[in-house]
This record gives C-alpha cells, sequence and structure tokens, in this order.
C-alpha cells in the first residue's frame, strides 16, 4: 500500500516516529500522537481516528495502540520500526566513502560496511556528475590528516562551547590572531571547502573562516565567561539571521537545480517543484554575513534563475547584472 511507504507518504514517518516513541517511552499520550501527526502536516481527523482506533468503519483502524490508562496508550506489538534505507540511499552511501574527507567522520569499520552493501537498481549511476570541479586556485589543498586536527579540535569547541586562540590568513595573504567560538562548520560542494563560522570575542561578530586557512589552532588556556559570552553570541546569531531567506525560481534546463543544489550545499534551503511553472522554487536561508557569498553564486547561476524575493537581494542582482553589461557589453 502506498499509504505506507516511506518515499512517497509522510504518513509513513508520523506513523514510524509514533511506534518509535511508544517503544522507547513505554507508552505515548494522546496528546502526544496528534502532535506528531501535526508535525508532519497530517494532522487531520480521519488520519487521527484511524491512528487512535476510532474510526466508524472499523477496517480503516490501524489497531496500532492500545489504551492503558486515561492517559496513556501502549504499543499492541511491543516492537519498533527499524530504519532501513533505499537503493538510491545505500548508493549514496557507496558513493561518499570515495570523498577525501570520509576518514574525517566514519569509523574505518562503518566505511567497510558500507563498502559491503549490495544494491539493487536498474540505473547507472555517473559519480561525476557530483564530483566538485571548480577547487579554488587560490585557497591551499591541505592533507586531509590536518584538517582532521583542526576540525576535532573546532568541533569539541563547539559542542563544548569553549575559546579557542588561532591565526587566520586571509586569501590577500594578511594575517591576524584571534580568540573566538566556533559555532558551524560547514562543507561546500562546490569548491570541495570546509568552512568554521567563528565567534570572535574581542570584536563581538562572526567571520567564517575557510578552515584550510586556520593554523595554531589550540583551547585557550585563559579564564572566559563562557555563560556571558554564549548569550552574547547566540544573540548575535539571531540577530544576524537574515530577516526573510532568498526564494528562487529555477529553469527546469542545463542541470540547473543539481548546480544550485552544489552551489548552496552548505546552506540550510529547501526546494519544491512548480508544475504549472515547469521550474524548481528554491528557498535559501543564510546568515546577513553572508551575503556577499550568496550573491556571487546566484550570478555563478547565470540566467537560470530568477530572483523572486526579497527586493533588496532582487535589485543588487539586477544592479550587478546591468554594471556587467555596462562593461562588457555583448561579451557577457
Amino acid at each position: 500500500m502506498e499509504i505506507f511507504s516511506s518515499i512517497k507518504s509522510t504518513f509513513y514517518k508520523a506513523l514510524e516516529e509514533i511506534i518509535n516513541t511508544a517503544y522507547e517511552n513505554g507508552g505515548i499520550t494522546q496528546r502526544g500522537v496528534q502532535e506528531i501527526l501535526q508535525k508532519y502536516n497530517c494532522n487531520f481527523p480521519s488520519l487521527e481516528r484511524r491512528v487512535l482506533d476510532k474510526n466508524e468503519e472499523e477496517n480503516k483502524n490501524l489497531y496500532l495502540l492500545k489504551k492503558e490508562d486515561d492517559s496513556l496508550l501502549t504499543l499492541r506489538i511491543d516492537a519498533p520500526i527499524e530504519p532501513y534505507a533505499i537503493d538510491i540511499e545505500l548508493l549514496w552511501l557507496k558513493f561518499i566513502t570515495s570523498s577525501r574527507y570520509v576518514h574525517l567522520f566514519l569509523e574505518d569499520e562503518t566505511i567497510e560496511k558500507i563498502k559491503k552493501l549490495k544494491v539493487n537498481t536498474n540505473f547507472l549511476f555517473d559519480p561525476e556528475i557530483l564530483l566538485p570541479k571548480n577547487y579554488s586556485k587560490v585557497v591551499k589543498r591541505e592533507w586531509v590528516k590536518e584538517i582532521g586536527k583542526k576540525l576535532r579540535i573546532l568541533i569539541h569547541a563547539a559542542l563544548e562551547k569553549k575559546a579557542i586562540n588561532y591565526t587566520y590568513i586571509t586569501r590577500s595573504g594578511y594575517r591576524f590572531k584571534e580568540t573566538g567560538i566556533p559555532v558551524k562548520i560547514q562543507y561546500s560542494l562546490k569548491d570541495d571547502l570546509i568552512y568554521a563560522i567563528i565567534y570572535s570575542i574581542s570584536s563581538e561578530n562572526f567571520a567564517k573562516c575557510v578552515v584550510q586557512n586556520l593554523h595554531d589552532i589550540s583551547l585557550t588556556s585563559e579564564k572566559v565567561d563562557m555563560t556571558e559570552i554564549s548569550k552574547e553570541y547566540e544573540e548575535f546569531l539571531k540577530k544576524s539571521s537574515a530577516p526573510e531567506p532568498i526564494v528562487l525560481e529555477v529553469m527546469n534546463t542545463r542541470n540547473a537545480l543539481e548546480r544550485a543544489f552544489c552551489l548552496f550545499s552548505s546552506f540550510k534551503k529547501s526546494a519544491r517543484f512548480l508544475r504549472e511553472k515547469n521550474k524548481h522554487q528554491l528557498t535559501i536561508y543564510y546568515y546577513t554575513f553572508e551575503e556577499a557569498e550568496v550573491l556571487s553564486r546566484i550570478l555563478y547561476l547565470g540566467k537560470d534563475v530568477v530572483v523572486i524575493s526579497p527586493e533588496k537581494i532582487r535589485n543588487e542582482i539586477i544592479s550587478r547584472v546591468k554594471k556587467a553589461l555596462e562593461r562588457f557589453g555583448e561579451k557577457v
């Protein structure tokens, strides 16, 4: 039945969470069931009645839960739904083992298990379409072992909210020393670079740093009031979120959507297909200090995308295109 297909139905995901939550906690409340259904946008009466066995047509009830008391529902079959992966997901897992970064994030034992996975698929998968082609010509391509040492310190500091001392070398060669708190690690598929977003304690703002350009990283030994600083940077981070996301319409031509996802791989985003226009709508969420980077990536996509909103970004893109046309004329 399609209703139980995880690919085609969000109801499946809702049922999976209801069952696993009830299994882990020894039960679930009716309110808990309603919240999960609502979370997956399927909280309408007919589905709720089916889950709670209240449908007038008995054959439509799912009989997943039984009433334990006035406040608790328990599973009729005391077992969870184990996670599983479909062929395309298994194929992707096997593909990522070819990444030069895989050993930074997965244990050798896990990598070997993935390599042994058998995938039944009727289509050919060409990994070349996903390999980065535009490696930075400015940033030094560092050995993965060296990046790994830096990442371990950055991730530890980010999770524990600890300050680090570091030296950063800009692309122009300027070198400066700083003390800050790493708050986010990003990977860009476009140029095969790893970025760290670091909150500077001295200047009280954020910097997006290429990890390859970070040097002499160490946890600070100085006494820092992390409680106060954490409040400061969390508040600054909230204020730094762009007031509204950028909405793009992406043409269904020249692998435009794939290129857009590649370019914005390190950004939070969502997409949906506009059937009536035969286009995709891509919504990109970003921080204000990333605006220049976002603009350059939109321009990189060229005529295959149109900025729908916000008006400020739309006008900026139009302005830059006009300046390019004025400067280069028909060469553009």
